[in-house]
Order: C-alpha cells, then sequence, then structure tokens
C-alpha cells in the first residue's frame, strides 16, 4: 500500500508544477535567435538627415531717390524708399509718395513724384558644393488715385516695375499695373503681380526698382483737386480732401509700392 502511494505522488508532482508555470511544456520550442546581430544595434535611432542648404543675401552700396516736381496749385509728400531685410533670404523694398494738384486761375497745375532705386547684393549659399539658387520677384501697389470732376483733372501711378541685373544683362523683371483716373473719376487699388522666379547662379547683381506718381490740374478758378495718394498718413495735408470725398476712412498704413526679392538654394 506504502509504495503504491508514493508512485502516484511521484506522478502528481509533475502535473502541478506544469499547471504553475514552473515547468516547460516538453513540446516548446527554444526562443529564436538572430545570428550575428547584436541587441542594442537593434534599437540604435536611424541617422539624422543632413540639413537643407540655405541661401541668404548680403546688400552692399544703394542709390535711392526720390524726386517731386511742381508747378502751380500743388502738394507732395512721402517720397520714401525704404528697404528692409526681415530674413537673410528676403529684401522688402518699400516706395511711398503722394501728389496732388488743383485749379490754379492763371495757369496749369502738376504735381509728381519719381522713383529711382539701385541696389547691389550678392546671393550666396551655405554649402559650397551648391552653385545655383531661385530667384523670386513679387510686386504689390496700394493707393487711391482721385480726379476732379469740373476741372476735366487727371491722376495716374504707373512705372512700378523691378529688375535684377548681372552686368550688362537683365535676369528677372516684375511690374505693378499702371492705372489712371480723369474727368472726376475715381480709383481704389490694390493689386499684386508675381511671384516670378528664375534660376541663378551664386554671385552679385543689382536691382533697380522704379515709381511715378501724379496728378495734374488745368487751369481754373473752382474745382476739386486731382490726387495720386500712395503714402501712409500723414502724407496727404487734409486740407487737400474733403469729408466727403469718396474713400474716406481707408486704411492706409499698407499704402505704396512694395517690391519682395527671395532666394532659395536649389
Amino acid at each position: 500500500m506504502k509504495t503504491f502511494l508514493a508512485g502516484l505522488t511521484a506522478a502528481a508532482i509533475p502535473a502541478i508544477l506544469l499547471a504553475q508555470g514552473q515547468l516547460g511544456s516538453p513540446t516548446q520550442a527554444p526562443p529564436a535567435r538572430l545570428v550575428g546581430v547584436s541587441p542594442v544595434a537593434l534599437v540604435q535611432p536611424p541617422p539624422a538627415a543632413a540639413a537643407a542648404p540655405k541661401a541668404s543675401v548680403t546688400l552692399y552700396e544703394r542709390h535711392g531717390h526720390a524726386t517731386p516736381q511742381r508747378y502751380g496749385f500743388q502738394h507732395t509728400g512721402a517720397g520714401n524708399t525704404d528697404v528692409e531685410q526681415p530674413a537673410p533670404d528676403t529684401v522688402v523694398v518699400t516706395m511711398t509718395g503722394v501728389a496732388v494738384a488743383g485749379p490754379h486761375p492763371w495757369k496749369d497745375s502738376v504735381a509728381a513724384m519719381d522713383f529711382d532705386l539701385t541696389q547691389c547684393f550678392e546671393i550666396s549659399v551655405d554649402r559650397p558644393e551648391v552653385k545655383t539658387v531661385k530667384l523670386t520677384l513679387e510686386a504689390r501697389v496700394i493707393g487711391l488715385l482721385r480726379s476732379g470732376h469740373c476741372t476735366k483733372g487727371t491722376a495716374e501711378e504707373s512705372g512700378g516695375c523691378a529688375t535684377i541685373t548681372s552686368g550688362p544683362d537683365a535676369v528677372v523683371t516684375v511690374c505693378a499695373p499702371p492705372h489712371s483716373v480723369g474727368g472726376g473719376e475715381n480709383l481704389s487699388i490694390n493689386d499684386h503681380e508675381g511671384p516670378v522666379s528664375v534660376s541663378v547662379g551664386v554671385g552679385k547683381y543689382t536691382l533697380h526698382q522704379t515709381f511715378h506718381v501724379a496728378a495734374h490740374s488745368p487751369r481754373g478758378l473752382c474745382g476739386k483737386a486731382s490726387s495720386a495718394e500712395f503714402a501712409p498718413d500723414p502724407a496727404l495735408d487734409p486740407l487737400w480732401i474733403s469729408y466727403w470725398e469718396p474713400f474716406h476712412g481707408a486704411a492706409k498704413k499698407d499704402f505704396g509700392l512694395q517690391v519682395t526679392l527671395k532666394v532659395a538654394a536649389e
């Protein structure tokens, strides 16, 4: 009887241990192993991608002028040429001016503002193996044109163009559309042209930009003045326009011709 109980106990112990997970199944396969692969290599992150090449603009000598023309009963204002570089790859040029002409009893009245800018600059890339960049130009013009109703006055903006040259050769040009009014017409302008892009090599270039605003009024004894307003307040003296003028309350902080130049490595 004792022998029988001892044999039964010996048979039951492996079954209990197997149920508790302390003995492996006789049919369980050993875990697979990767031959020649280190466990550390499996968790290493991939190598970081190389940073993209960056292009930049360096500004050199500049000649900017705004020339007023005034005759008769007239007014001009502003005449600013602002060159900014908000980022190493971006240059923004803004020209702002006002021209007003009213009736004069003995002669015609003319007011105009002519802008001319020459800006030399150099394009470079932070990697010497990169030889070409994409150069982009875009232009926008915002302002107001008014013409006297009974005086047959006129007002205009024109010549808002920017050209990049390399030596004697033109590389790319962008122009804002010209506008004019007459015979009592009035016009609010917010135009945009571009972007215009071209591939160029690294090196030195020149930006040439122009703009023209003008107003004209024939001789007379009465009537409203004609005006070309392309500058923020207070460039235009409010005495030249009435409270009832057609654009009373217009937001003028962005008035003017603005050209944006950008470069990007290809």
